[in-house]
């Protein structure tokens, strides 16, 4: 009987480490709900865009749901806080992925903190898409499991760029140099080097460059070098208390740039025009999305009516990838890991979601992650058809001002900031 229990014993912890590996290997539950990991930041200095992020995953997973799910199974979606905090979203995506047993992660808003989450991911095998997050360097060191909807920095900085181009040449206010602030992270350092690069190409004088530690409690010295520059036109990364504050010192300097471009970021976060009121008026930014676009009008409808907001880049970003996480773990026909990845590689979608999904709703009509070599440089599962817009806060309202195929209207120069 001893020898029974003793045998009983080892069977039982053969069958654990032949089933842990499994998980960590590919296996999913195949039966219950499907679920699916999303690491935001819900708390912390960044909270209201992982908020706001969350909108667009809520929306998007219970239009599913209340379609029938995948394959007659409900989404379960499992949100993980990472506080903004890298090593936060490392722990988080290890618990996701060993102890909750999700078959795909959707995540980072930061860069830095989606860097270090996709290594965890690439480690498990587990399929990983970023909506949002846009360093060029994430998709450059050859993962197999992750994938990136939004465009990278680069595109970002090349279409900023090109709107300073357009109104140099279509209006009065000429624009032959830049000045460039950003935090001294992964994303803004990308943001100096894209924006340098893109301007020089252009023939745009640089004057000055400035990365500032990100949640800094001053900025006067550095808005001061800025306005002491004497550039044309300013380009500017921030997070968003960053951007608040940078904007508010901005006034109190009598530092009124001809023309100020953001890269969303901060600048599209539905808290950045009640923080600045007037001061942000003639502020121009990146945008992946919004509501005056021509696609999406139907969804950001019902989106307002149910959360009293309009969508955003970033909602309608986290919105459409949720829809291709629907879509590849539909066409896998299975919750296996491997499965799903092998899926994600293969997605082409054209203007409209399979299997009675929505419209494309971001500014393009075809979606596809692929290895691509840009600038001589490699990347890997990325959706190479991703661009961006550009839009003005006018009168207190982000409205669509580039490139002119999108909109009738047209940008306000110089910013009034009033």
């Amino acid at each position: 009987m001893k020898k029974l229990g003793i045998v009983l014993l080892m069977f039982l912890v053969i069958a654990a480490v032949v089933f842990g590996a499994g998980q960590q290997s590919g296996q999913a539950s195949s039966t219950g709900s499907i679920k699916i990991g999303a690491i935001y930041p819900l708390t912390g200095p960044v909270a209201a865009i992982g908020q706001n992020v969350k909108r667009g995953i809520d929306f998007a997973v219970a239009e599913i749901n209340q379609k029938g799910g995948i394959n007659g199974r409900q989404i379960e979606m499992i949100f993980g806080d990472t506080e903004g905090n890298p090593r936060t979203g490392m722990s988080v995506a290890e618990k996701l992925i060993t102890q909750d047993n999700v078959c795909a992660i959707l995540g980072c808003y930061q860069s830095a903190v989606t860097e270090v989450v996709s290594q965890v991911a690439e480690r498990y095998q587990t399929p990983m898409i970023t909506a949002i997050s846009t360093a060029d360097q994430l998709t450059t060191r050859g993962y197999q499991y992750f994938f990136r909807l939004a465009p990278t920095n680069s595109i970002y900085l090349r279409s900023m760029i090109d709107y300073l181009v357009t109104i140099d040449k279509e209006t009065s206010t000429k624009i032959k140099s830049i000045s460039i602030v950003a935090d001294n992270t992964l994303m803004g350092q990308e943001t100096a080097k894209w924006a340098k690069q893109w301007a020089i190409g252009q023939k745009i004088e640089i004057k000055t460059e400035i990365l500032y530690a990100q949640g800094a409690a001053d900025l006067t010295s550095e808005v001061l070098s800025l306005k002491n520059s004497g550039a044309d036109a300013l380009v500017a990364d921030c997070y968003i208390s960053d951007a608040i504050l940078l904007t508010k010192t901005m006034a109190e300097q009598g530092y009124r740039p001809a023309v100020m471009v953001g890269k969303a970021s901060a600048f599209i976060d539905p808290t950045f025009i009640p923080n600045t009121g007037a001061l942000s008026n003639g502020i121009s930014t990146a945008i992946e999305w919004a509501p005056d676009l021509t696609k999406g009008k139907e969804i950001n409808a019902r989106f307002k009516a149910q959360f009293n907001i309009d969508m955003n880049g970033h909602s309608a970003e986290s919105y459409t990838a949720v829809w291709i996480l629907k879509t590849a773990i539909q066409n896998a026909g299975s919750t296996d890991r491997n499965a799903i990845r092998d899926a994600m590689k293969k997605i082409k979608i054209d203007k409209v979601f399979p299997h009675g999904g929505p419209e494309i709703i971001l500014p393009y009509d075809s979606i596809s992650f692929d290895d691509v070599v840009w600038d001589g440089i490699s990347h890997t599962n990325t959706n190479s058809k991703a661009i961006v817009a550009l839009a003005q806060i006018q009168d207190g309202v982000l409205r669509t001002v580039w490139p002119y195929e999108y909109t009738e209207r047209r940008p306000i120069v110089p910013a009034p900031y009033r």
